[in-house]
């Protein structure tokens, strides 16, 4: 089944019928190119996932729910650092990590990144990474998207690294790998992805204080939007996948 977000579920039950929002009706018909009777699954992106039949008349989409399902938040949670990259690289390495599963993306404006953002245009660039993370949370059936927030400094990263339970830091020149790496039984994972230059030493210097641990992925240097997807990969196959049920379940 195709999932399509719809923010207010709060309401929904068994028998209670959903119009979709315009976006989501046209994505269904015209997209999706669905049929009355086929099931659709409709998630708010924080957590509660329905499963429904559809209802097409004309321009408008109802789904009558079939059944109703409120999954936890993941726990622990994973949050990427990810530093600001050049071009499209952004939006795919938001897209990617989505699809993977991470909870919450943090753009950082590294010393060596070689986009800068600030003011509008870091406005505009904040929409276009929130589309991205809702296109791949449709894509994969997530029943969370994660948050995006919008670009930190260096010094603001820094005060937010004490309220997580565990960071770790990519690195190449690292000892330990992420794949064997202590993990916290709940709470708050942060991982740091550099730019496509590196982690200046002074930002090292600055994570190593804050207690980050650095690790490394594996033998090969991976792109600047590949990492943090590979890295939340590793992650969650360690936390997450064994036993992982299906987005239909409670259907």
């Amino acid at each position: 089944m195709q999932l399509v977000l719809f923010e207010e579920l709060t309401g929904a039950a068994v028998g209670s019928v959903l119009q979709l929002p315009p976006a989501e009706a046209r994505h269904v018909a015209a997209a999706l190119r669905m049929a009355s009777g086929e099931r659709l699954l409709v998630s708010d992106g924080r957590g509660r996932r329905v499963v429904g039949t559809v209802q097409i008349s004309g321009k408008d989409v109802h789904v009558s729910v079939d059944s109703c399902v409120d999954e936890p938040a993941p726990d622990p949670s994973i949050t990427v650092v990810q530093a600001l990259a050049k071009g499209e690289h952004a939006e795919l390495a938001i897209d990617l990590m989505t699809q993977v599963g991470v909870d919450a993306v943090i753009p950082w404006a590294a010393q060596r990144s070689i986009v800068q953002l600030k003011g509008e245009r870091a406005d505009k660039a904040l929409v276009k990474w929130q589309q991205a993370a809702r296109a791949a949370t449709k894509q994969s059936r997530r029943s969370w998207m994660p948050s995006i927030q919008a670009v930190v400094t260096g010094r603001e990263l820094l005060a937010s690294l004490a309220g997580f339970d565990q960071v770790f830091v990519l690195h190449e020149e690292a000892d330990s790998p992420l794949a064997t790496a202590p993990l916290p039984a709940s709470g708050r994972i942060c991982v740091i992805v550099g730019p496509e230059g590196g982690i200046a030493p002074q930002e090292l210097d600055d994570f190593a204080s804050a207690a980050a641990l650095p690790v490394r992925l594996g033998p090969q240097v991976l792109r600047a939007s590949l990492a943090g997807a590979v890295a939340v990969g590793v992650l969650a196959t360690r936390l997450r996948w064994a036993g992982a049920q299906s987005p239909d379940v409670g259907g």
